[in-house]
């Protein structure tokens, strides 16, 4: 979530001068950096290449320093303190620096701004046009960069990781000013504590027992590998697999002549040749969508037309990641997709 913070509390922060709407135009650059785990340096290499990809501009750095493979990229550190800042991300190096840009020049929007001692300028969140389009660039220029890092950095006797550690990015201006513009954003989480009475907590252990041996265990696999994880797209892949999986378990044992019969007997005007008809397009459904309604019909009739319009919305976020369209899925989607995996687990 990103904090809204009041005109005052701006000021006492130092953003005292207002920005009118197109006061300022400055072009970005993103640097992202990762420890190269695996992979040994010498102290004072450092070496950067520029090129493009994706019809854009990306420079590229080894080096031993995060701080000088920085300043081979753009002219200026990563970080004011190197020292603190390994000690702050856990890590030693040595590190792959990839920087995106320069981007075209964005106009301001109204904000507000502090001038430095050194020229320099901040802004407070007053580049959004700028941040969402960097972003875009960032998601169609790095994965074919980290992906060919990755191959050639590996031999047959040698494996070697790129850990994503941080990103920074920083403007300038039309007149060659340095800016940088920031806002604060922060992650937190919340949640409710109920009491359970003795009966209930023996009663939850009872179910345990008898339902821990009838659970799917490639769908539980998954779920349980969703709720150890911390990032936000693995989580969300891991309950959504365990969807699938488990739906796709499900519709194999559905006996489907019986329920298309107990569908049909309904319709006075149906006949054997309907429901024979209606059993094979059943039985050779292979879309997912398709056969979630089909559970969801037949067995999991507590399901809402809410739960199954959801279903819909989360294997649209699934398949945009899986196509390329997105990189993660939109916010609250693994909480929504594990939620919706334990109604129909939990059966």
């Amino acid at each position: 979530m990103t904090w809204t913070f009041s005109n005052y509390a701006l000021e006492r922060m130092g953003f005292r001068e207002v920005i009118a709407p197109g006061q300022l135009s400055a072009s970005f650059l993103s640097v992202t950096a990762y420890e190269a785990r695996g992979l040994v340096v010498p102290d004072e290499f450092c070496q950067a290449l520029m090129a493009r990809v994706a019809g854009a501009d990306y420079r590229i750095a080894i080096s031993k320093s995060v701080n000088a493979g920085c300043r081979a990229i753009e002219d200026g550190d990563f970080c004011e303190s190197e020292s603190e800042w390994l000690d702050r991300v856990k890590s030693k190096g040595p590190f792959v620096l990839i920087g995106v840009g320069p981007s075209d020049f964005f106009d301001c929007t109204a904000g507000r701004m502090q001038r430095h001692e050194d020229g320099s300028l901040t802004t407070y969140d007053s580049f959004p046009e700028a941040r969402a389009a960097m972003r875009a660039l960032e998601q169609r220029v790095i994965p074919p960069i980290l992906t060919a890092m990755t191959c050639a950095l590996n031999k047959p006797d040698l494996f070697v990781a790129l850990k994503k550690l941080e990103r920074g990015s920083s403007g300038r201006c039309v007149d060659g000013t340095h800016l940088h513009d920031i806002r604060f954003e922060g992650k937190a989480e919340a949640y409710v504590s109920r009491p359970f009475d003795e009966d209930a907590l023996r009663n939850a252990l009872t179910d345990v027992t008898l339902k821990a041996s009838q659970m799917n265990p490639k769908s539980a696999k998954f779920f349980s590998l969703g709720l150890g994880e911390v990032d936000e797209l693995k989580r969300f892949l891991n309950f959504f697999l365990a969807l699938e999986i488990h739906t796709h378990a499900v519709f194999a044992r559905i006996d489907h002549r019986l329920h298309v019969t107990s569908l049909t007997s309904a319709v006075p005007s149906a006949s054997a040749v309907t429901s024979s008809m209606l059993q094979t397009k059943m039985e050779a459904l292979t879309n997912l969508f398709d056969r979630f309604v089909w559970c969801a019909a037949c067995v999991w009739t507590d399901l809402t037309e809410s739960d199954v319009s959801h279903f819909l919305e989360l294997k649209k976020a699934r398949d945009d990641i899986a196509h390329g369209r997105a990189s993660e899925p939109p916010a609250g989607f693994a909480r929504s997709a594990q939620l919706l995996a334990h109604k129909i687990l939990w059966r």
